[in-house]
């Protein structure tokens, strides 16, 4: 689907035939489904400041004990999410650290 499908069925020719307001959500509207999807490069720029935001709210006192149960859930999902995307990485460098030494390479 594409917004200018949408145009030329109501039988707009082009964006400067849209009144200001009408411009400010087709912006809106192509912003959305111009952007891409999330990628695990994406992932792994966000999930370690969701995880030290999640461990810093674990640190208030004066949370209560479903805030305590909810941040302490969603600190073991971010760790689980971050170390599933990255061990691979990690496991690969591992292994070719060992071979270079292993093999004097």
């Amino acid at each position: 689907m594409n917004i200018f499908d949408i145009f030329h069925k109501q039988g707009i020719k082009s964006v400067d035939d849209l009144t200001p307001e009408e411009k400010k959500t087709y912006q809106q509207w192509a912003s959305i489904l111009n952007r891409p999807d999330p990628t695990i490069d994406d992932l792994k720029a966000i999930l370690p400041k969701e995880l030290a935001r999640a461990n810093e709210e674990l640190r208030k006192h004066e949370n209560s004990k479903d805030k305590d149960s909810f941040y302490k859930a969603y600190t073991t999902l971010c760790e689980f999410i971050l170390k599933t995307i990255t061990s691979p990485t990690q496991e690969r460098e591992a292994l070719k650290a060992f071979l270079k030494q292993k093999y004097n390479l």
